[in-house]
């Protein structure tokens, strides 16, 4: 594992420009307007090596697992549940119900902690709870029991997600942010893969009691490991990496990293650290998820993303039920049957990230922003809702067919074949939507990735827990194959939004930079430093804070 840092050095200037400040105020432009060169003495957007960014990765990747596994490797075993404590199938579901609202809620807390306290104690925290958790499912003897301790193990795992995403934005630029949150989501991704499977396997031979025993063990091996080997990345507490982690933020590859680097410290997001790169502890505040509700555009995503993602945990909450019916499966091979689900899941995490930095690199060329290799590009008059979301509409289209698909081919009792295939497919395509709409959001607030993530988290878990609570009603009182289209067909409606934004989103981020900004303050900065300084300070403001130019520009 390679710990090197690119050194730094700055002078009274050059420290005015943080990772967002404009690449307009770095570049000489020739003549002709046409070649663009870099100032290479701009600090880099993050001082990890390609390497040790990758090493971070993989950590919050396996992470992430916790949060599908706590969830998927529960499935197979819903049936023997509703047996063992004398209750309908329906209401074992409603494990599911209990298990998203928590997952809503809990990331709103932890995320605003860890944009602030730094993302080391926020991934500890969550492991404990989760391990509590895990062990009190194992012991549990009643349904009550199960509600609330489903609660408490979702509040340890559901965190991890949006950690996962915020590490990527941590150490990510635009230009590069679609393949490493393709590589930190694949375990996200996974965990619907080849969770119910390990579950089926473990109900099968050694009883459901011992799903919960595996997770306390694997949330265990993850506490280890982040407490020993992941260095703090958060922006508001060691810039680029650069300023040294001290306390809790501080971990064995911080400790290396400090006797290679031997630099200045970066210029820090938000809120500077005092001259021993400590911060305070600062008391979460789920308040920061609501504000993102309450902007437009931000609501629109969040709002697509969440009823979108929920057509795919409706699908796994009815395939136990659905596939024990149509096929009469036992719980080992309702498990097998997630798989194609999952794996559908995981090739787009793997691949799609690369087909959006390809379409992030072609706008770019096409408008002639240049993309400097580890630094951050300036976003306020680039069309960032149409590079993400045009890569979104395929990914949605097959989505939405693959549900229709997957209801009619349970209704007609078709070869088990079919309903794999269309699982397949239905992981493929709401994986690439979600993950998409994800980085979309993270561009929009850089500044705050976890609590933009926890947004998501409240609207999707919500939704899904009403959707995964519905779904059995739904198929017994009209069958699979209309319950199924019913979701097709609201999805039909939803793409529409798609477009939405991607012809309105410029116009919006203007509107709402305006509102923030106000008039005077914009006409104070234009008269007091000229209008090129002007454009270098609101460079350096996040995205959704920033002024984005005249109506004319935007068009443009």
């Amino acid at each position: 594992m390679e710990i090197s840092q690119v050194p730094l050095s700055h002078s009274g200037s050059q420290a005015k420009n943080a990772e967002n400040a404009s690449p307009l105020a770095d570049v000489e432009k020739n003549e002709d307007g046409g070649t663009l060169h870099p100032d290479v003495s701009e600090p880099p957007y993050s001082i990890f090596s390609t390497k040790m960014k990758m090493w971070i990765i993989f950590l919050v990747s396996i992470s992430a697992l916790i949060s599908p596994f706590g969830a998927t490797t529960f499935y197979p075993a819903l049936n023997v549940l509703a047996e063992k404590l004398d209750v309908s199938p329906a209401m074992v579901n409603i494990s599911l119900t209990t298990y998203m609202i928590a997952q809503a809620i809990a990331p709103s807390i932890i995320a605003g902690m860890s944009d602030n306290s730094g993302r080391r104690l926020s991934f500890i925290v969550c492991f404990a709870i989760f391990i509590v958790a895990n062990i009190g499912l194992a012991l549990q003897t009643n349904y009550a029991a199960l509600l609330v301790l489903r609660m408490v193990q979702a509040t340890g795992s559901s965190a991890s997600i949006a950690l996962s995403v915020a590490v990527v934005a941590d150490v990510a630029t635009s230009a590069e942010r679609g393949q490493y949150m393709g590589y930190a989501t694949a375990g996200l991704l996974f965990g619907p893969a080849f969770g119910p499977t390990i579950g089926g396997v473990l109900a099968q031979y050694l009883g459901w009691r011992s799903i919960f025993w595996f997770l306390a063990i694997y949330a265990g091996v993850l506490l280890a490991m982040f407490t020993l080997l992941f260095p703090e990345t958060c922006r508001n507490v060691v810039g680029n990496g650069s300023t040294l982690a001290r306390g809790v933020n501080r971990s064995l590859v911080s400790y290396l990293q400090e006797q290679n680097f031997s630099g200045p410290p970066s210029p820090i997001d938000s809120n500077p650290p005092t001259a021993t790169g400590k911060r305070g502890f600062n008391f979460p505040n789920p308040l920061g998820t609501l504000r993102i509700l309450g902007e437009k555009e931000s609501c629109i995503v969040l709002l697509y993303n969440g009823l979108f993602f929920t057509g795919m945990m409706t699908t796994t909450a009815a395939v136990p039920e659905l596939f024990k019916s149509a096929y009469g499966l036992d719980e080992l091979r309702v498990g097998l049957c997630y798989i194609a689900l999952g794996t559908g899941s995981l090739i787009s995490a793997l691949t799609m990230g690369h087909v959006v930095d390809w379409n992030f690199r072609r706008h770019a060329k096409r408008l002639q922003m240049p993309i400097a290799k580890g630094k951050q590009q300036d976003l306020r008059h680039f069309p960032i809702e149409l590079v993400r979301l045009q890569v979104v509409v395929p990914g949605h289209l097959i989505g939405t067919a693959a549900l229709l698909m997957f209801g009619w081919s349970i209704k007609f009792n078709t070869h088990i074949s079919l309903p794999e295939v269309a699982l397949f497919f239905i992981g493929f395509g709401i994986s690439t939507a979600f993950n998409i709409t994800n980085t979309l959001l993270v561009d929009l607030h850089r500044n705050q990735p976890a609590t933009a993530t926890a947004a998501v988290n409240f609207v999707r878990c919500l939704m899904s827990a009403g959707g995964s609570a519905a779904i059995i009603p739904m198929c017994q009182a009209m069958n699979a194959g209309w319950a199924f289209t019913l979701i097709a067909l609201i999805y039909v409606i939803l793409v529409a939004a798609v477009f939405w934004i991607m012809r309105k989103g410029m116009a919006w981020r203007e509107a709402e930079a305006k509102k923030l900004l106000g008039d005077d303050k914009r006409g104070e900065l234009d008269s007091r430093n000229g209008h090129s300084k002007n454009v270098l300070v609101e460079a350096e403001r996040p995205i959704n804070e920033t002024r984005y130019g005249s109506g004319e520009t935007a068009k443009k």
